[in-house]
């Protein structure tokens, strides 16, 4: 569940600030845990330290009659069940899975008894024929995936609200029309819970017939209240049968920008992007971009926060060519553990194949995290698909959870820690973990790490993890998003860069002429410069006048609950090759047309996270050993997941997969939305992923703390790190310094993190 930034911790402060590298870690709380971690026992069985309240441990010291805590070093007296000499899992295993009882001493681990969980579908009806068909069809894929005891309810918008009663023998749906920009009435008033919620084994038909009925009193074109249904949807689980907190999932569907009620595009800020993102072709226009990147208000923030206390999550699935305003809708997803995902053409998207993909991950929820460490260094910030606890500050909440959803957090010395960790106070984080199950069950999961501790920069390089202090970046550049604008996010990843390879520098032998930007004393941190590059190709802090802004905050929404090995593929896809598909592993190789050409007679596979690509040889062309080359035929993939609690496969390296099918068949499994697969010979499609270094050009971006660009080619890229690390170096310009010339700057990488 914790996957460390560093491996071994700094001793103290001043070694931290000597290295560059962002301190913390990934959390991805519903990883698969082996079999033997389940402990079939209530958690208040378990012992917690009277003054921080951490529970007792494997790494917890045990006499008599007193045990120490190694958070606070509080001594604690011990409890019947540690009394006898019967070994207890807590205290011989780093993680354990539990069972929280209803009367469990924290109440806000279990506040309502277990119910059934509740899926409602949201849909405009004022979108066009091809989205309405795309829709039902999604739909009809949910449905079909979703367990037997599962509650459904489906809901109609265009400048009303529309609630259909799934009772009936025929679709019948209560319209309520909007007025002064909200619902005038709870819709409870209008209909009752149990005539809108139905048990999906129970009413499948009737559930299906309702679908249908969307198509014909759907409207194309007229007002769409979106943010006024989606709260009053939200009020709408105030109370039921007795609960205040519920598992409960609107999947919602838009076709456009909200135009009417509460949240409402307004026309000034209409007016203000259609001024235009850029001005010209490559000239970016920053102010523009500033202003409708920041959301419009605080409503879809607020209303986050709200779904989230009550166990609301809203996955919000947009297809449309116009600007919706998605910097504005964010917030209600991100808050709540929700999916925010953009589609342009109805008619291709892979929509309803990503629903059916999803619906089988759905389950869990109502998930609380906190972290606790040792008393030397503290969490300084925790990051992800989730809401702040309203009164504490270390816990969060995640209305909704799926075993792929990720979280980051960061630490911090205390000041005036010297030496901070010492055998006696070693480095102590423990992670806590309550959530719902799929069956309705509260579990909790407990994670114990003990970590070693370095006294020299060198070896806090040799510790470091590249994909996890990529996923530290990210969230640092969106806080600086958030705030300024994306130029100042680009702004905050190079800095952090550069400022990191500056103090790798200062590591290497006083004798070395050029910098080194790409790591070479430590191989497993080569892909940091690919991984970097690959940020500013990618949407992610895109300035390309081809990528919409819509675009762009569904790619940092996917970002934000990817969990590092995803993330690196976002960014920078993985690209190999295989002599022989059924039996060769596969050879990592950079992404550049050379490359490409001179495995020409090999299989070649591109993987960019959502889709990857097969190239075939041409039929009849003869292999390195005169084979003649045969085409791959993929069996049918079944996107079944497996038992959520059988062992991780995501640390399986992909190099270490070894075939084609097998590569494809673990993607499939392992990732949140559908894979496209595309199986060809033509190589157009794996073309506009590779990087061609000839001719790039630097495109100039005014208006940031210095000199930005946004880079064509790797080289070009190179270049301007080596530029920045000589400004540092040398800010008045006093020694004479040559740009790199292309031949002295390295190939394209490729994305792979080497032993």
């Amino acid at each position: 569940m914790i996957r460390l930034s560093l491996r071994k911790f700094p001793l103290n402060k001043e070694l931290e600030d000597a290295t560059g590298i962002p301190w913390g870690c990934s959390l991805e709380p519903l990883t698969q845990i082996p079999p033997e971690c389940i402990v079939p026992e209530s958690c208040s069985k378990l012992a917690r330290c009277h003054n921080c309240y951490s529970y007792i441990n494997c790494f917890t010291v045990v006499n008599k009659t007193h045990w120490h805590c190694m958070m606070c070093h509080s001594e604690n007296e011990v409890i019947p069940r540690y009394a006898n000499a019967t070994p207890q899992p807590e205290l011989s295993q780093t993680l354990i899975e539990l069972d929280i009882s209803p009367d469990a001493e924290d109440n806000a681990l279990c506040p309502d008894p277990p119910m059934l969980p509740i899926y409602i579908g949201v849909v405009d009806v004022t979108g066009c024929p091809d989205f309405i068909k795309t829709v039902q069809k999604s739909l009809y894929s949910i449905i079909d995936n979703l367990a037997d005891d599962s509650l459904f309810g489906l809901v109609v918008y265009d400048e009303r609200i529309g609630v259909y009663n799934l009772y009936c023998a025929k679709p019948h749906v209560r319209h309520v029309r909007i007025a002064n920009g909200s619902c005038p009435i709870n819709l409870q008033e209008m209909i009752q819970h149990d005539d809108t919620l139905v048990r999906v084994g129970d009413m499948r038909k009737s559930i299906y017939a309702a679908i249908d009925n969307i198509s014909q009193i759907a409207q194309q074109g007229g007002n769409r209240c979106f943010g006024a249904a989606v709260q009053s949807l939200v009020e709408f689980f105030s109370v039921y049968q007795g609960h205040t907190t519920f598992r409960a999932r609107l999947l919602t569907f838009l076709s456009g920008p909200c135009t009417f009620g509460v949240e409402a595009l307004t026309q000034r800020r209409s007016n203000t992007y259609k001024q235009g993102i850029f001005k010209s072709k490559d000239v970016y226009n920053e102010g523009v971009h500033k202003k409708v990147f920041q959301a419009q208000s605080n409503f879809y923030k607020d209303l986050g926060m709200l779904a989230s206390s009550r166990g609301v999550s809203v996955d919000v699935y947009v297809v449309s060519s116009e600007w919706v305003d998605l910097a504005s809708i964010r917030s209600v997803c991100e808050l709540t553990g929700g999916r925010l995902v953009h589609y342009t053409d109805p008619v291709e998207c892979s929509l309803s194949k990503d629903c059916a993909t999803l619906a089988k991950l759905y389950g869990a929820g109502r998930g609380m995290l906190r972290i606790r460490t040792s008393a030397q260094f503290r969490v300084s910030k925790v990051r992800g698909p989730c809401a702040p606890d309203p009164y504490r500050d270390d816990v969060l909440h995640a209305a909704g959870l799926d075993l792929h959803q990720a979280f980051a957090a960061e630490f911090a010395f205390y000041r005036g820690s010297v030496n901070a960790f010492e055998e006696q106070r070693p480095a102590i984080v423990q992670l806590t973990f309550a959530y719902t199950n799929e069956l309705g069950q509260r579990k909790l999961r407990i994670q114990t790490l003990k970590i070693s501790t370095v006294e020299y920069i060198e070896n806090m390089f040799d510790n470091a993890d590249p994909e996890v202090i990529t996923k530290l970046f990210v969230y640092r550049s969106l806080d600086a998003c958030y705030r300024w604008g994306v130029n100042e996010g680009r702004v905050n990843v190079l800095d952090t860069y550069v400022y990191l390879l500056s103090h790798y520098n200062e590591t290497l032998p006083y004798d070395s002429q050029e910098f080194d930007v790409e790591f070479s004393v430590y191989p497993h941190l080569q892909i940091m410069a690919a991984l970097v590059y690959g940020m500013f190709i990618c949407p992610f802090m895109s300035c390309r006048p081809d990528i919409s802004l819509d675009q762009l905050v569904a790619f940092q929404s996917k970002c934000i609950s990817a969990n590092p090995e995803h993330l690196a593929l976002l960014f920078y896809p993985h690209l190999m090759s295989f002599e022989d598909p059924h039996q060769s592993p596969g050879l990592s190789l950079p992404l550049s047309p050379i490359t490409v050409k001179s495995v020409q007679n090999s299989f070649i596979l591109l993987d960019a996270y959502d889709t990857i690509i097969v190239l075939q040889p041409q039929l009849g062309e003869a292999g390195k050993d005169g084979v003649e080359a045969t085409a791959i035929e993929f069996s049918e993939i079944s996107l079944e997941p497996k038992n959520t609690l059988a062992v991780d496969s995501n640390k399986v390296k992909p190099a270490d997969l070894g075939t084609i099918d097998k590569y494809v068949d673990e993607a499939q499994r392992t990732r949140p939305l559908n894979v496209n697969v595309v199986n060809t010979s033509n190589p157009a499609p794996i073309c506009k992923y590779l990087i061609n270094d000839s001719g790039a050009v630097n495109i100039c971006m005014p208006g940031s703390s210095y000199d930005h660009y946004y880079w064509r080619g790797y080289k070009a890229f190179y270049k301007f790190i080596v530029t920045q690390l000589h400004r540092l170096y040398d800010p008045e310009g006093e020694s004479d310094y040559e740009e790199p010339t292309d031949e002295n700057c390295p190939d394209v990488p490729s994305n792979f993190t080497q032993a």
